[in-house]
């Protein structure tokens, strides 16, 4: 009984190798036409969850705004699909990295003209009394 013992535990992180995970590749859109389909079939939810984790990777490496909340502010998902909806009626020929690239540009924080960066790295900041609006809000 106890060499039995021995053995399984030998043998255990063998049989864990040996047994392959599969990966299922997540469908998302690679243009607007796509994100319409998607919209009407409602299996937008793998691109909307893209484009939020590439909103977080910038906000988390580039963000510079004094803006806790980052690019998206109080939006919710839902309120992104309804911007990705109007951004893809104005611009059927773009994608959807193309159009979140385009919110983050509207967005981000305006840089005033500063010739050195600041100690920490950062660029200038946002001008005083100068908000972003929120998503869905009319400019």
């Amino acid at each position: 009984m106890k060499h039995l013992i021995h053995l399984l535990a030998l043998l255990t992180p063998l049989l864990l190798v040996a047994a392959p995970i599969a990966a299922t590749p997540i469908n998302v859109a690679e243009n607007c036409s796509e994100w319409v389909d998607a919209r009407q079939q409602n299996t937008a939810e793998p691109t909307i969850y893209w484009i939020q984790g590439f909103v977080a990777a910038y906000d988390q490496y580039e963000y510079t705004g004094k803006h806790p909340k980052g690019v998206m502010g109080n939006a919710k998902g839902n309120d992104l699909a309804t911007w990705m909806d109007d951004y893809c009626q104005k611009n059927n020929q773009s994608n959807p990295k193309e159009a979140i690239e385009s919110l983050i540009d509207e967005r981000k924080p305006a840089q005033k003209a500063c010739p050195v960066r600041r100690s920490g790295g950062r660029p200038c900041p946002r001008a005083k009394g100068e908000e972003i609006p929120e998503i869905g809000e009319e400019s």
